[in-house]
This record gives C-alpha cells, structure tokens and sequence, in this order.
C-alpha cells in the first residue's frame, strides 16, 4: 500500500478542500457500513493553501460572537469559518502548506494520541531536512527556538469520527506572519508565530552563484535540498513533497512510497463544491 498524495496547485477555497476531505471521509465511513469483504479505502494526504481564512475548532463552534467573526475578518480580507477539528481559531493562507490526512486509524494501528504524533513527528521530519530543529513542546503543534523564545511553525487539529481520521497540520512556510496578529496561537498570548522562511534567516545563506538560495548548499558527508524562496509555487510544492514521504515513511502498512495522484483520481464522478 502506498500513500496517496494529492496536491492543489494555486489557492484553494477552505469551503472546497474542506468538500474533498469530506468525500474522502465518506468513502471510510461507507466501507464500515457497508461491512464489506474489499480493501478499505487507503491513505490519502491532501495539501493546499488556501486564501486568508481563520477558522476555530470545535469547541469554539457557535461560541464566537458577531464582532469577533468580524474582527477575523478583517473588513472581508480574510474569510471565516467553524470547523470540527480540535485545538482554537487558527490561521490558514498563502504561504502555508495546510495537509489533511484521511485515513483509518485501525487500519494503521493508530490511536488518537499516536496519530497526532504521527503528524508531528512528519512536520519535525520535513524541518529537519531543511537544517531546520523543530520540536514538540508541553504546547500544542510544532515549534521551534530554545524554550526563552520558542516560535510556532505549525499547528496541528485532527477530527475522529467513527476512527477515521480527518484534518491535520497547517506548517508556516513563506506566510506574512501578521496574519497570526489578530488571533492568540494556543491560548498563548506570549507566543509568536514563525515559518520556515524566517527561520531560514539565521542560516547563513549561500554566497555563491544561486546567492537568492538560502541555506548551505553543501554540509561535508550531508547532501539536503536548499529551499528558493523566489519560486514560490515550487518551494510549497517541494514542502508538500517533503511532508508527504515524511508520513509514508511513518505509517504501518504503508510501504514508504508516495504516490501522486490528481484530485479527479480520488472522486469518480462529479463533486459539486459550496
């Protein structure tokens, strides 16, 4: 079995991916009723970036009042909109790799707080080969910086229904971090927010012919990719890349590999999206 990678090229609209991930849960949730003898469905790992939107977490629903909505939405710069995952209101937008992965816990030996795991140990995976130390802390989601100054560079929000697993982690790439202003990450309002291209400013960058490649192009006895900040669609496809061989290599029953496929290879038939 392999992981199936779907990728959205451009911006997507939350409402959209959101259509896509449920039509993913769906056919998990089908297969259980249906109690069929055929392979449940595999794994799929959907990454987009999506324009500014926040959205709050499940037990934010309903809780958020008018002039919150408003202040969220930035005199309609940016959209809102509840969604079931856990963790608080966050930010998703240009710039950041927003992945959902789809699966069924049992079918990869997972629990709750393994697959949470899973995704975290993928994020710190994918930073790592970018010269990047990320870590996990007491704090939800993925941060980085000794623990006087620590920065969060992704949040993680999973959804369980019925042990099929939805949402997953937004990880900060090239995002205008001021976005995350107008929220309080985790309840923390001492906390910052930081990606991996303001990060890659304390790396020295490369003084040779490709000198708008940050990063050190050579390490002796290492050989890691070098993240171009200019090309932008390239740099989040290759994070997305990136992440995706990270979950494969972590998930049972998965044979490492990745498998890329379009969003219209996922949906047979036609999907109408709000």
């Amino acid at each position: 079995m392999r992981l199936r990678h779907v990728h959205l090229p451009g911006l997507t609209p939350y409402l959209r991916a959101s259509a896509i991930q449920e039509h993913l849960v769906r056919l998990h949730l089908d297969h259980k009723a249906s109690q069929s003898t055929a392979p449940a469905p595999g794994p799929v790992l959907l990454t987009f970036q999506t324009p500014p939107t926040y959205t709050c977490g499940r037990r934010e629903v309903g809780a958020l009042s008018h002039e919150q909505k408003a202040h969220l939405r930035a005199h309609r710069k940016a959209e809102f909109h509840e969604a079931l995952r856990g963790g608080q209101t966050t930010f998703h937008g240009p710039g950041q790799v927003t992945a959902y992965l789809i699966l069924s816990l049992r079918e990869h030996n997972l629990n709750a707080r393994t697959h949470v795991r899973l995704l975290e140990d993928s994020v710190i995976g994918t930073c790592e080969g970018y010269w990047l130390e990320a870590r996990t802390t007491e704090n939800p989601g993925v941060w980085i910086g000794p623990s006087s100054n620590e920065r969060k560079l992704a949040s993680v929000g999973v959804h369980l229904r019925r042990h099929i697993a939805s949402h997953g982690v937004g990880l900060n790439v090239t995002v205008k971090l001021w976005w995350f202003d107008r929220i309080v990450a985790c309840g923390l309002p001492e906390k910052k927010a930081t990606s991996i291209e303001k990060e890659y400013q304390n790396i020295e960058p490369d003084k040779g012919p490709n000198a708008k490649a940050l990063g050190p192009t050579r390490v002796p006895g290492k050989c890691r990719p070098v993240l171009q900040f200019y090309d932008n669609p390239r740099v989040m496809r290759q994070v997305a890349d990136g992440l995706a061989n990270q979950v494969a290599s972590r998930l049972s029953g998965v044979d490492g590999r990745v498998e890329n496929v379009t969003e219209k290879s996922i949906r047979p038939g036609e999907v109408h999206y709000p």
